[in-house]
């Protein structure tokens, strides 16, 4: 009987081992590229190719003939070196955009201005790192905002006399069309974007009329010809802040975003609608009160007086009071709906400061932090140059920005909320508003990364009971013999990469324990990770 119990026993702490192993977070670092960092280098910009690897490109201190050098990377998914290659750029003009399209990589030129001095556009084919170089000369004054891929052509969308503007560049004529219907006043493009059908959106908030304001969706074919327009109507009193379309990885349609009441910086919640032209649809809003997690990181007392406040508000018809600075940067899509990755933060005191080159902020409501400058491939979405950094506009003082919360929600076909989740950023400073964290989701679950100096923040949350698992992880060095001298604060964050994997970047001062009569290196770092 004693053996048997014994046995029984046995079972039953192994069984608890198990379950405590499966239970926790496992973050693997099987990847690290190094290049050793001089003081007078500049940064890298890193640049998501999907399993085609990544991309990083900088300025050098390099010039030829009025030209300056730009130095460019290009690393597999193992972050192995497969090409490096060197561009001449005049000097004068600075990276304004970059796209990755199925196998290639597609970096934008300009001087940074409001003119009609011609963008340079270089078309890189990552199997051989073989160079296209295209001269746009837009004959307009052209103020550059989005840049996407179609097909066989380029797609620009920006502003000329404070008026949204559409340019098709077709690579084969090399010609430049203008698309009609877009040169409207008090009408903001908010979004440029690319379907998997070789079709491209735009959406567009027509303030034209200050009481009937209207959301506009467009679809184009690859050659510009228009196959689809609907119109939305914003109610009263509400103001659409933010949005990004659904690029037909499901077969229906939808555009997400933020909202607020109208001529507010901050907004009230999040906003979802279906795109269909052919019936009538109202733009689901949801207060950030009416969300399960959201007010996680508030204290509990206060989180259940804005909820009450918000329940009360609703009953009566009322707007919800709660508000909160907060900027939407991916749009995911599976089975169940469409996933925003949005982060809340508390700007500077330089918020008001934004520039005369942007006057359609002006008065609409907007954040002036906003910028609506992405790239896109299927699944992430590339930071392109933010104006508010490059003109010289002086809100890149130090510490400017604090990051609050990480916070990803799903919803459903009809716009309904169908769960949310956040991840605590802990008030971490940036010198501009960019993305902190990241996330992947698959069928079981949804996996959060923070890079927080040299430490990572880890969060699993099961989609089946909704447990949730948080750990850190030091990030892995090249070798055991290394040792983290200090850690760049301002430099390097965490992105999703592709699948379950991410990559996560900055810049390390390392000593060799074992080599300490070499002294410390300054090192640039990449370091895959693979969530499981």
């Amino acid at each position: 009987m004693k053996r048997v119990l014994a046995s029984i026993l046995v079972l039953l702490i192994t069984s608890v081992i198990k379950g405590q192993d499966s239970a926790k977070i496992h973050l693997l670092q099987p990847n690290r590229f190094e290049q050793e960092q001089k003081m007078a280098d500049d940064d890298f910009t890193v640049i998501t190719l999907k399993e085609d690897g990544l991309g990083l490109i900088r300025e050098k201190n390099k010039f030829k003939s009025g030209n300056r050098t730009w130095e460019l990377l290009l690393l597999d998914t193992a972050l192995q070196l497969k090409h490096t290659l060197e561009i001449e750029i005049d000097q004068r003009k600075k990276l304004a955009a970059y796209e990755n399209s199925p196998g290639y990589l597609h970096l934008v030129f300009n001087n940074g201005e409001v003119s009609k001095m011609a963008l340079d556009l270089f078309s890189i084919r990552l199997s051989d790192a073989s160079v296209t170089r295209y001269e746009i000369k837009p004959e307009l004054m052209f103020q550059l905002t989005h840049f996407i891929k179609v097909g066989e052509n380029f797609v620009l969308g920006g502003y000329v006399n404070n008026e949204p503007a559409i340019l098709l560049y077709n690579t084969q004529g090399e010609n430049i069309k203008v698309l009609p219907g877009f040169f409207q006043r008090q009408t903001e493009l908010i979004d440029l974007r690319p379907n998997l059908n070789q079709t491209f959106n735009t959406v567009l908030i027509d303030r034209s009329d200050r009481i009937n304001q209207r959301l506009i969706f467009k679809t184009f074919d690859a050659n510009g010809i228009e196959l689809l327009d609907d119109a939305i109507p914003i109610e009263n009193d509400y103001g659409i802040q933010t949005g990004i379309s659904s690029v037909l990885i499901r077969e229906d349609m939808s555009i997400v975003g933020t909202w607020g009441t109208r001529n507010s910086k901050q907004a009230n919640g999040f906003f979802a609608v279906p795109v269909d032209p052919f019936s009538d649809q109202k733009i689901k809003y949801t207060a950030f009160g009416e969300l399960t997690h959201y007010l996680d990181d508030h204290k509990p007392k206060r989180a259940a007086r804005i909820k009450n406040r918000t329940n009360e508000s609703l009953k009566l018809n009322r707007i919800p009071d709660f508000t909160n600075y907060i900027m939407p940067y991916r749009l995911e899509e599976n089975k169940s709906g469409f996933i925003v990755l949005a982060e809340a933060y508390q700007p500077s005191s330089t918020l008001n400061r934004f520039p005369d080159t942007y006057p359609y902020y002006g008065g609409y409501g907007m954040t002036p932090y906003y910028t609506p400058f992405w790239g896109y491939y299927p699944g992430t979405y590339n930071r392109l140059y933010n104006p508010y950094n490059y003109y010289g506009n002086s809100v890149r003082n130090s510490d400017d920005i604090k990051s609050t919360q990480s916070v990803v929600v799903a919803f459903d076909a009809q716009g309904k909320v169908i769960w949310d989740f956040n991840l605590n950023l802990d008030s971490y400073r940036m010198p501009s508003l960019e993305q902190v964290a990241d996330f992947s989701v698959d069928s079981e679950k949804i996996c959060f990364l923070f890079k927080k100096e040299s430490e990572l923040i880890v969060k699993n949350i099961s989609l089946d009971n909704q447990e949730i698992l948080e750990t850190t992880e030091k990030i892995k060095l090249l070798n055991d013999t290394d040792e983290i001298r200090s850690e760049s604060k301002t430099a390097g964050v965490v992105r999703h990469w592709y699948g379950m994997n991410f990559y996560v970047w900055g810049q390390h001062t390392i000593r060799n324990n074992a080599k300490r009569d070499e002294g410390n290196r300054q090192v640039f770092y990449i370091n895959k990770l693979v969530c499981k």
